[in-house]
């Protein structure tokens, strides 16, 4: 009698989350559509048949991926939301995310850069937390600007969630205006568009 997934012996470790890290390294450095399964098995030292034993697809590790690293985006976006008292916090407010981002630049390259567009659940759960965060930080500046108009608010929200994701993505990349600026002028302009959102 063949064993079933459910019948394989339970003592076998699991080696997902050698498998998660070995894609995030991969995917942090190279799209989706130039890794193959077979590239993540290597990497941790296993055959694509023990790949298949713990994910179905790449797509499968990459949906993981991307959600694990939304969650925690959201969280860390959510928390410095928090500390904001007043809108000459909402420069520190980009400071700080764009710290976390470099703390977590593997798994950040691979949510803001390499994986855009991979597959359609990946962009529904991006298109999801920005959504989510874009009504808090809303609500966030309604409580900082309460004389300001609700579709102002709104409208700021989903700029300064946007304005995160671009600032992320730009360092990431060390795109033409990271390098232009300079890290530290680079931060300090990032700052000052995200308190222009509320004047």
């Amino acid at each position: 009698m063949s064993k079933t997934r459910s019948s394989r012996p339970a003592n076998r470790p699991s080696r997902r989350h050698e498998i998660l890290e070995a894609a995030v390294d991969l995917l942090a450095v190279q799209p989706p559509d130039e890794i193959a399964v077979s590239d993540i098995a290597a990497h941790c030292g296993m055959t694509p048949a023990a790949f298949y034993y713990h994910f179905a697809s790449k797509d499968e590790i990459l949906d993981e991926i991307v959600t694990g690293y939304a969650a925690e985006w959201s969280d860390r976006v959510q928390a410095a939301l928090a500390n904001i008292a007043t809108t000459d916090d909402l420069a520190m407010c980009v400071d700080e995310v764009l710290t976390w981002v470099e703390e977590h630049e593997r798994s950040a390259r691979v949510y803001f850069v390499t994986s855009v567009g991979a597959t359609s659940s990946c962009e529904g759960v991006r298109r999801k937390t920005r959504n989510d965060l874009a009504r808090r930080a809303a609500r966030t500046f309604r409580e900082v600007s309460p004389e300001q108009e609700r579709v102002r608010v709104a409208i700021a929200g989903l700029g300064f969630v946007t304005l995160l994701e671009i600032v992320a993505r730009s360092r990431l990349e060390l795109d033409a205006s990271y390098r232009t600026l300079g890290p530290v002028r680079f931060r300090a302009t990032a700052g000052q568009l995200a308190e222009s959102l509320l004047r």
